[in-house]
């Protein structure tokens, strides 16, 4: 068996010499840039994670075995990375076009076999942790994370005076994403593992009758486990566009989530006869001839979307209703900006309600954490066309403003909820932002519906209007911020005048 710290200082040695090949490199530039960012991130992760001078990279099988698999497939990134200086030290590398194909094989699996590595030292260290923390203090560890944005909390005793603290950010305790969050030094990754058949027996071999929702590539279902708990079971009709390695980052984010208005991660079900890894690491590829079963499983609520409370549900509700649902929307959303979280495809039908329509904001496939202010745009963009901020489907780069255009136009379209039901329009034809204009200046009143609020309650309804018009402004900078929009909401703060846009008619 291989011996990991070695293992961890060669691969410390290797992603330097990387850098150093790219530096001279004369084609496939891009690329090779791309898997030296990514071979550095992971070696600076393991050089200062400090689990060599701790003694945590003890001789574990799992573990040893997937720092190897990274050692050999960075020394053959390294070998591909050396041929693009234009040398002929591959010679089996015959056409350019060869050689780009394989530096892109390599760079998808410089992260697969690197999150492995990673998710396999988390392991160890939270078993070997809790090992010694209950042979010190005795009993099991209990974890609890406080309301908002406080650092996770692990203690053992009501009366332990030394509790263990990580704080996600030294600096902004922010959640961590991606790689990251695999390696949080002594914070357990809660996701639990489902077995296949126990899910097909909640939801009753996948019944048609248990479907509570369907998207682009999954079918939602209700189940009830043998405990009685009732759970959320989304499960994947086809491998995601950016594969399953990149879905199971996006649980693992989800899943470190706490927040009221936010639906909580549990886990995820794995095909059947593989280990965790194995499975992970086979299926972040394309298996031509064989499908792989991927489902996730969320916390259950029970009320359906927003968007069929908008548009579908009788009887409608009441003002009073809808505005503590876009109190909580506006509070999730802020919770998830504090955490440096942008959630990229906020829209009515991810937002579900639980029995106290209490508002919570789903489906993280898009999500993205924040590096600095902004990042540099994706190659895909995502989201729903209606709710994408302007900037970003130009190709604009990712931030916080884009979620609040689509705060923005999400606030409009529940306040919508209150306008008559007119059935000789089509919901097709019916504009939000021409509506809203219209509303705002005191042309709408009579297409709302009087059943559903009271007089006294036109102020803030017109207020909600122009929150919703100055988050969906067309130029980012004239967006508020989130902090900025609860504020506006709770009546503390004065309200700009949003510009009015040039394809917005007086009549």
């Amino acid at each position: 068996m291989a011996d990991p710290v070695a293992s961890v200082e060669k691969i410390v040695k290797l992603g330097l010499k990387i850098k150093q090949a790219v530096d001279t490199v004369r084609k496939n530039e891009e690329v090779c840039r791309e898997i030296t960012k990514r071979v550095l991130r992971f070696s600076d992760i393991l050089s200062h994670s400090q689990l060599q001078q701790t003694g945590m990279l003890d001789a574990n099988p799992a573990m040893a075995g997937a720092l190897e698999d990274l050692e050999e497939t960075l020394e053959r990134a390294l070998e591909l990375v050396t041929a693009c200086q234009g040398r002929s030290t591959i010679r089996r590398l015959s056409t350019a076009r060869e050689l780009s194909r394989q530096l892109r094989g390599v760079k998808d699996d410089i992260l697969n076999q690197a999150m492995l590595a990673l998710f396999a030292i988390n392991t160890h260290t939270t078993v070997l942790l809790n090992t010694i923390r209950i042979s010190i203090h005795g009993g099991a560890p209990t974890i609890r994370q406080q309301e908002g944005t406080g650092p996770m909390e692990i203690s053992h005793s009501s009366h332990s005076t030394e509790d263990v603290r990580y704080e996600q950010n030294s600096e902004e305790n922010n959640v961590l994403g991606g790689c990251e969050a695999l390696v949080a030094p002594f914070v357990e990754i809660t996701l639990r593992e489902f077995r296949l058949s126990d899910l097909n027996t909640a939801s009753n071999g996948f019944s048609d009758s248990n479907i509570i929702g369907q998207g682009g590539i999954a079918t939602v279902y209700k189940g009830v486990l043998s405990d009685g708990s009732v759970v959320a079971i989304k499960k994947f009709r086809w491998e995601p566009p950016l594969g399953w390695g990149h879905t199971y980052e996006q649980l693992v984010l989800a899943s470190k989530l706490e927040h009221k208005n936010v639906v909580k991660a549990l886990g995820y079900a794995q095909e059947a006869g593989l280990a965790v890894m194995e499975w992970w690491s086979k299926s972040s590829r394309n298996c031509a001839g064989k499908e792989r079963e991927y489902i996730w499983v969320e916390e259950y609520v029970p009320k359906g979307t927003l968007h069929e409370i908008i548009h579908c549900q009788e009887p409608r509700l009441e003002w009073s209703s809808l505005i503590r649902i876009i109190e909580g929307i506006a509070q999730g959303v802020n919770y998830l900006h504090e955490q440096r979280v942008i959630h990229l495809d906020l829209k009515p039908t991810n937002i579900v309600l639980d029995s106290h329509m209490n508002p919570k904001i789903t489906d993280f496939e898009a999500a993205k954490v924040l590096s600095g202010n902004q990042m540099k745009h994706s190659i895909f963009t995502k989201g729903t066309f209606q709710y994408i901020a302007p900037e970003y489907l130009t190709g604009g780069p990712m931030s916080t403003v884009n979620d609040v255009y689509a705060f923005g136009i999400t606030l409009l379209e529940t306040v919508s909820g209150i306008r008559r039901r007119c059935s000789d329009k089509k919901p097709g034809q019916f504009q939000l932002h021409q509506w809203a204009w219209k509303a705002l200046e005191g042309r709408g009143r009579k297409e709302l519906d009087p059943a559903l609020f009271v007089k006294s309650q036109l102020m803030q309804i017109k207020r909600c209007i122009q929150i919703g018009l100055l988050c969906a402004q067309h130029e980012w900078a004239d967006r508020p911020t989130m902090p900025d929009v609860l504020s506006m909401l709770n009546g503390e703060k004065l309200l700009p005048t949003p510009r009015k846009p040039g394809y917005i008619t007086g009549g």
